[in-house]
């Protein structure tokens, strides 16, 4: 029905028009006399066919030539005895009338095409557009998922070495505990087998001291009983003893607890640089610096080796291509505490740096004025 609607309106607007070239040749009688009978008319034809279309044009055409045969052409006021002059004026006014309305309408179609074109590609590009949000939450909620199910997987691992460090300290630490008491008694008793009971103890000692090590480095007691601080000397203590690499760690004169997730994040952090610098950097001085601030807390360590490759490094920091288990470990605990593990490296040496954000309750015991700054050892 609107179709109907806009096509009638075209032929009343083209009907209109030609009316109205006609009143104006009427008003400009005087100035034009008898000659130029056809110029306004060709202003109605003009703008029928470039925006009315074929039919309203064939109407203006009808209608303009109809009044300039009646009122602008000589006999005036009459349809017959025109001269052959008039004649062939009004075939050439018919002839130019139907190339103006031929390029009208290949103009108005040739529009046609372009906008039908130019909203295809308008839909196109909006169903483009769809799917690639839709793509792009897929992969978000892809990537989401894959976060959890690695921060999941680190707190079972970490779930799984607290329990078999308790195991080992519990059960098997007090089997060879009392298995060394037994010994000690045999040796003392005297005799001939003292001195192999005296031997076996020393290895059932030191069997004892192994395991109590793994089941610390497992899941040290301090890092649940005393926190981050005390668990990190611990173990850079016992690390340095072991490799015989220097290690300066730095911490605030008073680092209060934080919670359990950051504390052990961090400590997994020194665990795993420290045995990457003993494995891979051939260096002899590592310095671990922790800075509290305001609102996070920040742990850089350094070491003077002999640094990753500039290939190497571009594909852990971009891609995190051959990361290996333990710094993406490191990388996903951080980020699942709303944090960021950046790593530096040239010749000179490699910096790790862990940066995560303090609990709001944490974080406001602590003052600009407060802040513990250490310098990372040189």
């Amino acid at each position: 029905m609107s179709r109907n609607r806009e096509l009638a309106f075209k032929y009343l607007l083209a009907g209109v028009s030609a009316v109205g070239a006609l009143l104006l040749r009427e008003a400009l009688g005087p100035a034009f006399g008898v000659h130029y009978p056809y110029h306004t008319v060709w202003l109605a034809v003009i703008f029928s066919a470039w925006y009315c279309g074929v039919g309203p044009s064939v109407l203006a055409i009808a209608i303009g030539m109809t009044g300039i045969w009646y009122w602008f052409l000589p006999p005036f006021n009459s349809f017959s005895a025109k001269d052959h002059t008039e004649y062939f004026g009004m075939v050439i006014f018919l002839a130019f009338s139907a190339v103006i309305v031929a390029l009208g309408e290949a103009n108005r179609r040739s529009t046609a095409r372009r906008q039908q074109a130019e909203e295809e590609l308008r839909k196109a590009h909006e169903e483009l557009e769809d799917r690639v949000k839709q793509r792009t939450a897929e992969l978000q909620r892809a990537q989401e998922a894959a976060h959890a199910l690695s921060a999941r997987i680190l707190t079972l691992q970490d779930e799984e070495r607290r329990h078999i460090a308790r195991g080992l300290h519990d059960s098997l630490g007090q089997y060879l505990s009392a298995l060394k008491i037994n010994l000690g008694l045999f040796a003392a008793a005297g005799g001939k087998e003292a001195a192999r009971a005296a031997e076996c103890s020393e290895i059932v000692e030191k069997c004892i001291i192994e395991t109590r090590t793994i089941s610390y480095l497992l899941h040290p007691p301090l890092l649940d009983e005393m926190g981050f601080a005390s668990a990190a000397r611990w173990y850079v203590d016992g690390f340095a003893r072991r490799s015989g690499i220097q290690v300066n760690l730095n911490l605030p004169e008073q680092l209060p607890r934080l919670q359990r997730d950051l504390e052990l994040a961090l400590f997994r952090a020194v665990q795993e640089a420290l045995t990457n610098v003993h494995r891979h950097s051939d260096g002899s001085r590592v310095g671990i610096d922790v800075v509290v601030g305001p609102r996070q807390i920040r742990l850089a360590i350094k070491d003077n080796g002999r640094g990753i490759p500039p290939e190497r490094l571009r594909a852990l920091l971009q891609t995190g291509g051959e990361a290996g288990v333990g710094l993406a470990g490191m990388r996903e605990r951080m980020r699942d505490l709303g944090g960021s593990l950046e790593i530096e490296s040239d010749s000179l040496g490699t910096t790790v740096i862990a940066t995560v954000p303090i609990r709001e309750e944490l974080a406001s015991t602590f003052s600009p004025e407060e802040e513990s700054v250490a310098k990372v050892a040189s």
